[in-house]
């Protein structure tokens, strides 16, 4: 169904505290009870200039399928390498070329 695509993944937030958490990457396995992914995380984040705090490296990821808010598609020629973020208003979304942006968070939120 979504293997071998790029997506992000948004998680669902467990608690009021806890900071909205993202994944952007490649499926490499995909079931009925979980995702696995060669990605990169996303977290919210008020301390960083741009919003965000982004990990240098991809590495793989297992989600349980239970915790995943939501799953975008992403292009097929996304540079998961070179992510950038925007705010449009309250939001923060990922700057997709050629394609409308991602939603990833809330101003104030983390």
């Amino acid at each position: 169904m979504i293997k071998d695509r790029i997506v992000r993944i948004k998680l669902k937030r467990q608690y009021q505290e806890q900071r909205p958490m993202n994944y952007v990457g490649k499926v490499t396995h995909f079931n009925d009870n979980w995702v696995g992914l060669e990605a990169i995380g996303l977290m919210i984040a008020r301390n960083q200039p741009n919003h965000v705090q982004i990990d240098a490296h991809r590495s793989a990821t297992v989600v349980p399928r239970d915790n995943i808010e939501s799953i975008a598609l992403l292009p097929d020629n996304f540079d998961i390498k070179n992510i950038r973020v925007t705010t449009e208003g309250q939001q923060i979304q990922i700057d997709v070329t050629g394609a409308p942006n991602v939603y990833i968070g809330e101003l104030g939120e983390g």
